[in-house]
């Protein structure tokens, strides 16, 4: 066996957390003719590892505890 030689290729965990958010024009300024765009959280929550892991975009309150998912994907 060559112990010189690399090592197989492997995911390693990594934790991606993401807010969903929802964005409609604003209201029209008159003096300026502008419109600008108004952002509001939606209260979803998506979080996914690399390994394979989602949990789709669901309620804050369904995702799993950040010391579950700590414990099973890595640090965040």
């Amino acid at each position: 066996m060559d112990d010189t030689a690399p090592g197989p290729w492997a995911t390693e965990h990594r934790l991606t957390i993401r807010a969903q958010t929802a964005t409609r024009p604003g209201p029209l300024d008159e003096a300026t003719g502008a419109r600008w765009a108004e952002h509001r959280k939606t209260g979803l929550l998506l979080v996914a590892c690399n390994c394979g892991f989602t949990t789709g975009w669901v309620p804050g309150a369904e995702v799993p505890a950040l010391a579950e998912l700590t414990e099973q994907h890595g640090g965040t």
